[in-house]
């Protein structure tokens, strides 16, 4: 036995070192990059005074023009989605209509659809609003900064993703606005939800880009792109080869270093740190190996949107006559077939939607539940699977444990399914978007990244978020001393016996 281990010995160790040579760069690249994380959630963080946006109660029948007789005025003959809104404190009627289907780009996230255009009507005397959408913008990037003073130096209309921008976000098209401040923040508004999407500054946008580069490895391809994705997945697993190669090659050694002082310097801190390290180094290559084997199926119910398409004179009854002190949105979804109107409502535990039939007015009960799973029924339909049975449906008004603010959406109403490949299906009823969906699968992927990659078992024992990214960061920074060591250990000039 000892003669084999004997033999083992070296063939172990010159692969260990030829392998660390190949990942070395990649996970200095990792480690490096995986530093911006915390210093961007706790460091580089915009100076938003307000994440969302307090909405006035909606105004009385009486006070402004109906939305059918608006329409008519100006020539409509169908809408996506009609409410009314305030800009500037003067009532708005903003009117949306979606354009053809857009179709993704190949091997990139898919994206919602944001072929749409956008027009703005005073909602009291009917006159169109040139650049309405830009001014909606502007007030609501200005109530969400808290900032009166600061000039606004720009506003961009975006209709897809970028670096700076990323599919994390979820929301499309958002217009970006640009201030004239030191910390050269920009903040990212959902004008058709009336909602902040994202905030960044200088700092952050380096963050960013840094990220995407050196983490993600943008500049291989887009997110699934086979090039990036083998590429990804041979060095993690070289990576989680390498770390298993050196505890390894430790436990072989151990017996034979006991007692003797064996090779110091450097070579003893590599031991040290490796082995201190070794657990850590492996959480961090699964997890990331896990996250990156999912990418290959990409992600097509962001790009799901239901059709809400209404014909004016479906819109007869005036929904502003069924608003309480509580209304602050509308929009519109087809129920059973039938035109309805959603009369958005702001209570203490958050929005909640009422329905009322868009010609006769009726009050329909249970009516945002009962869309919901019309809703699950068409994107199950769509895309080509049969809907699981469903256990049950909730409303969330507002984030829960399995329903993160990274999710961006709300209300949305939560779906648990029987016996499919989705478990759960969260669907933002009020704009017809699926919100996200959860997988045994995608579940497990997501528990072992949050633990593993994130340290969030770290939150159970007590540590604040703060503490948890303090951790993580000398923990990465100590992995990079340990790949420097070794590193240097392998170019070193061998002496001559």
């Amino acid at each position: 036995m000892k003669q084999d281990i004997q033999t083992m010995l070296p063939l172990l160790y010159r692969w260990h070192r030829r392998l660390a040579l190949i990942v070395a760069l990649p996970v200095a690249l990792w480690v490096i990059s995986g530093l911006t994380h915390p210093l961007m959630a706790h460091v580089w963080t915009p100076d938003v005074r307000w994440q969302q946006v307090a909405l006035p109660a909606l105004p009385d029948a009486q006070s402004v023009i109906p939305p059918q007789r608006l329409l008519e005025r100006h020539g409509y003959t169908a809408v996506d989605q009609i409410n009314l809104v305030y800009v500037a404190g003067r009532p708005q009627w903003q009117v949306a209509v979606y354009g053809e289907a857009q179709a993704n780009d190949r091997w990139r996230e898919a994206r919602p659809p944001a072929n749409v255009a956008i027009s703005y009507y005073d909602a009291v005397n009917g006159m169109p609003i040139v650049g309405g959408a830009r001014l909606h913008a502007m007030a609501l990037s200005r109530i969400l900064l808290g900032d009166g003073q600061a000039q606004i130096t720009d506003v961009t209309r975006l209709d897809d993703f970028d670096l700076q921008y990323r599919f994390v976000n979820r929301m499309l098209p958002v217009h970006r606005v640009s201030f004239d401040r030191a910390d050269g923040i920009q903040l990212y508004i959902d004008v058709l939800g009336q909602r902040l999407a994202t905030a960044d500054n200088t700092w952050r946008r380096i963050g960013l880009w840094t990220f995407a580069q050196f983490h993600n490895w943008h500049f291989l391809g887009e997110r699934h792109h086979p090039l990036r994705l083998v590429v990804i997945t041979v060095l993690i697993g070289l990576t989680f080869v390498v770390g298993v190669g050196g505890l390894l090659l430790y436990a072989l050694q151990w017996r034979k270093r006991r007692g003797r002082e064996g090779r110091g310097g450097a070579h003893r801190w590599h031991r040290r740190l490796g082995l201190v390290m070794a657990l850590a180094m492996l959480g961090f290559a699964s997890s990331g190996l896990h996250v990156v084997l999912g990418q290959y199926q990409s992600e097509d119910h962001l790009a799901w949107r239901a059709d809400t398409r209404m014909a004016v004179d479906e819109l007869a009854f005036n929904p502003l006559e069924a608003v309480t002190p509580r209304t602050v949105g509308l929009s519109q979804a087809r129920l059973d077939g039938e035109p309805m109107w959603q009369l958005r409502e702001a209570t203490p535990e958050g929005d909640v939607i009422h329905y009322r039939h868009a010609i006769t007015g009726a009050v329909v009960e249970e009516g945002d539940q009962a869309y919901a799973l019309e809703l699950a029924a068409r994107w199950f339909g769509e895309s080509g699977q049969a809907m699981p049975p469903v256990a049950f449906t909730r409303a969330l008004p507002d984030f829960a444990m399995d329903y993160v603010s990274v999710y961006k959406r709300l209300p949305v109403q939560r779906i648990a399914l029987r016996d499919g490949p989705v478990s759960v299906l969260f669907l933002e009823t009020h704009t017809g978007h699926v919100a996200h969906l959860t997988t045994p699968e995608g579940r497990l992927r997501s528990q072992h990244f949050m633990h593993l990659h994130k340290f969030h078992f770290l939150g159970k024992l007590g540590l604040s978020a703060p503490a948890r990214d303090l951790v993580i960061s000398v923990v990465v920074l100590l992995i990079l001393a340990l790949v420097v060591l070794g590193t240097s250990l392998v170019l070193r000039p061998r002496k001559k016996r």
